[in-house]
């Protein structure tokens, strides 16, 4: 499966010289959760509202450019599951989505687990199989600065809060924003608010010293058992809007099950490749030595993807031909695919060799996905 049907357009777009003030500002006004910051038409990364967790921040002056988190572009036709292993390794919630080599839109870490509950891989994986975050043990009375400094440290969401040894409640991400940086949905149209974060830096000490219990959640944590199926757990996480949850065994607390975890374990799932490619005029059409690596690289992610579709062993023909179209190349692509005894084929022409053949298994995907569901 790919992550072409994942992609969401839900961030904005600042320079990096812009200060956090702005940034704070507008990600209110829009309701974006994230940020793509450009040096003039360069990606330079993106910026989380979960990095801000710092308390020493002067947001009317701090540059964007100083807070940038570097990150892979992920390419459309992109297969998930390796999908899942770059976004683990990035350790970020949204990665940037190009087409022809220009960004326009981002994958969210949400948006990537609910994909990931159809792979048929992960069918009886449980939570316990899933390594779990177990981040030092933080007093319900601790302060919101101690809270936040412990977040930023064990770069997690979600931070549970122990009384007396016990788990009595939890801190996020959200909630800190909400309360530390007067993130509040009834101040998003507010004229004071977007005219500066002026007052977010004169309440800082005022608020970095309270509680952290006059922001956490103490009443209906979410959590789930080890024996638990790994997809309900994602379930979960989707219906609440969370990219964390409290895994305990009766009342015995064991840790936090994290998205990023569950990336790591499903880019490291071993997909066996059943299929075989036979290639017809591959040699006459006249491809340099690194045309052709880059065109079979493509055909394999593609095939991979019909398979997924398919389920069984599946053998590929790809006959490919170029045309002199009045001084231009144009290229014409006929495929075939056998499997269980039943067949597909497409043909597809392009003046570009690669979209003729995405365009071509396009139609093959489409046709497998109608005969399968």
């Amino acid at each position: 499966m790919e992550i072409k049907s994942l992609i969401s357009e839900d961030y904005f777009v600042l320079e990096d010289e812009a200060t956090l003030s702005e940034f704070i500002g507008k990600m209110t006004k829009l309701e974006k959760r994230s940020a793509l910051i450009f040096r003039k038409k360069k990606y330079m990364g993106l910026i989380e509202k979960k990095r801000l967790l710092k308390s020493n921040i002067d947001t009317t002056k701090s540059k964007l450019k100083n807070f940038i988190e570097k990150t892979p572009i992920v390419n459309e036709d992109a297969d998930l599951i390796e999908t899942a292993n770059l976004m683990y390794k990035s350790n970020v919630s949204y990665l940037p989505v190009e087409k022809n080599k220009t960004i326009f839109g981002v994958l969210t870490s949400l948006g990537l687990a609910r994909a990931i509950t159809s792979l048929p891989e992960i069918k009886n994986i449980k939570v316990e199989d899933i390594k779990l975050i177990k981040p030092k043990r933080v007093n319900l009375d601790a302060t919101v600065s101690n809270v936040m400094s412990a977040m930023h440290q064990e770069n997690i969401d979600h931070l549970p809060l122990f009384e007396n040894g016990k788990l009595s409640g939890i801190i996020t991400f959200k909630d800190l924003l909400r309360g530390y940086m007067n993130w509040s949905p009834k101040r998003d149209s507010s004229a004071k608010f977007n005219a500066g974060a002026r007052s977010i830096v004169e309440d800082l000490p005022k608020i970095g010293a309270l509680p952290i219990n006059n922001f956490s959640t103490n009443d209906n944590i979410l959590e789930i058992n080890p024996g638990e199926k790994l997809s309900k757990a994602i379930d979960l996480m989707l219906k609440n809007g969370v990219s964390d949850l409290v895994v305990k065994d009766d009342d015995n607390y064991l840790g936090l099950l994290t998205l990023n975890n569950i990336f790591k374990k499903v880019g490291k799932l071993k997909f066996v490749k059943n299929f075989d490619v036979n290639f017809i005029g591959l040699k006459d059409i006249g491809l340099m030595p690194h045309q052709k690596y880059s065109l079979k690289k493509i055909i394999d992610q593609e095939a991979v993807k019909l398979q997924r579709k398919i389920n069984d062993e599946i053998f590929i023909q790809l006959h490919l031909k170029k045309h002199d179209k009045g001084g231009k190349e144009k290229f014409s692509v006929h495929l075939k695919v056998e499997f269980l005894g039943k067949m597909i084929a497409s043909n597809q022409e392009d003046w570009d060799l690669e979209t003729a053949i995405k365009k071509a298994f396009n139609i093959a995907q489409s046709t497998a996905e109608k005969k399968f569901n």
